[in-house]
Parts: C-alpha cells; structure tokens; sequence
C-alpha cells in the first residue's frame, strides 16, 4: 500500500517533469532561438525595439518567460555590447517591478493578450531613455529618438502578443487568423534579419528566407495574406537592412496572381 504523502510526491514529481519537458519542448527552443535572433536586429544600428518587444509579448501572454529574458539578453550582448546590454537589463528591471507593483487589471483567457502590459514597456523604455538624456547633453533628437524607440517598442509588442501563439502551438492548434500568421511571418524575417550578412553566391539568406515565407503564405493563405505579408516585412526589412523592399513586395504580388 502506497502512503497518501508518496503518492502526493509522485504526482509533484510528474508535474515538474511536464512542466520542464514543455519548458523545452520543439516548439520552445523554436522560441527562444527567435527570440535571441530578432533581439540582435536593429534599425539602422540605432534603434533595437525587438529584445524588448518580445520579452513584454510573452509576458503579456502569460507565457514562461524567464528563458526567453535570457535569450534576448543574450542576443542584445552579441548584437550591440555592453551599453544596450545594460539598457535592455534596467528597461526589463524596471518592467518587470512596475508589472509587480502595479498588476495589470485586464485580463482575458481567450485572447492572445492575456494581459495588457504594452502601456508599462512603453514607460519603462521611454524612462530608461530619459535618465541616459538626463545624464548627457540634451538635445531635442535625444528625446524625439526616446520616443520614437518607446513606440516602436510598443507596436511590435501589439504585433508579437497576437504572433507568439502561432510559434508557441505550431501542431498542436489547426487553425489560426490571418493577423497571427502574418505577425508569425514577420517575427520571423525580423529574426531572418540577423542573418544579414551571410550569403550564398552573393544571395542574400535573409532574402532567400523571407520571399519564401512570403510565397508559403501567398500558397496556403491566398492572394490577401500573401500580399499583406510581402509589402509589411518588406517595409520593415527595407528598414531593417537598408535594402529594397519592393524585391519581396513584387514577388509576393506575382505569387498570387500566378495562382489564380
């Protein structure tokens, strides 16, 4: 006969290993290899709201997040060094006490963003931008550039919360809306972009991979969201990588009239 207090054991044992066993399951690492790569894309070598962004979406989606805060504080120290390394540390420190501070009311289980934390990433950000201002020279670009970076941080939160399902239940959940997939594809290119200057006989990888999500999604989605897709990460890889963004934008358009 086996003790009630062995038994209690045993299933606590159970449920750690299942919970250690998701933590690091495919769909996971798949994560937190994208989370590390995007972290170390910025615009113009300047501006690097995605680190931020994604470690605020999965903490919006009420994912576990301590991996992906490592992830992405690992890939900003490879990307940018130690300066932004210490930003994005004092940006998610303040972040996350301010979370813990003041809870966010909202929250909703059948929504992608199961709780709304975009206003206290965009403050923290915007903060941590002023005490840098604050202890420099202050010009008027210094602010215009806090902001800016402040809501760049808080639109590719809005976007990732509502694309993190799609990499996070990939085979598990049959269906998702067409704004998933098309914020999955982007989170993708962007994490493409770290690949930026590695090319095959002059071929762009980061090219290559994204005109294919483009045409998988223009193939299995239609003519709406294969588009939508080639013109939006075009847009932002043409900022992202100083490159043309029509390339992706003309064979996304192409793609779909070719299969009607």
């Amino acid at each position: 006969m086996i003790a009630p207090g062995a038994e209690e054991g045993r299933k606590h044992t159970s449920l750690q290993r299942e919970k250690v066993k998701d933590l690091f399951s495919v769909q996971q690492i798949i994560l937190y290899s994208i989370a590390c790569m995007a972290s170390m894309v910025s615009f113009n070598g300047n501006i690097a709201p995605f680190g931020l962004a994604i470690f605020a979406a999965v903490c919006g989606s009420k994912m576990a997040a301590g991996v992906v805060y490592v992830a992405c504080l690992v890939g900003t120290l490879i990307g940018f060094g130690n300066t932004e390394f210490l930003n994005y540390l004092l940006t998610t420190l303040i972040f996350i006490v301010a979370i813990l501070t003041i809870r966010p009311r909202y929250q909703n289980e059948n929504r992608n963003e199961k709780q709304k934390v975009g206003v206290y990433i965009f403050v923290s950000t915007f903060v941590v931008q002023m005490i840098r201002i604050l202890f420099g020279t202050f010009l008027l670009y210094d602010l215009l550039s806090a902001i800016a970076l402040s809501c760049m941080v808080y639109i590719f939160y809005k976007i990732f919360v509502n694309s993190l399902p799609v990499i996070k239940e990939y085979g598990d959940k049959k269906a998702f809306s067409v704004e998933e997939v098309i914020g999955a594809s982007l989170l993708l290119s962007i994490a493409f972009a770290a690949l930026a200057g590695l090319t095959v006989y002059n071929f762009s990888i980061t090219n290559i991979l994204s005109i294919m999500i483009v045409l998988f999604l223009g193939w299995k989605n239609g003519m709406l969201a294969g588009a939508t897709a080639g013109i939006t990460i075009g847009m932002v890889l043409g900022l992202i990588t100083e490159s043309s963004p029509v390339l992706i934008s003309s064979v996304a358009i192409s793609r779909n009239v070719s299969s009607e």
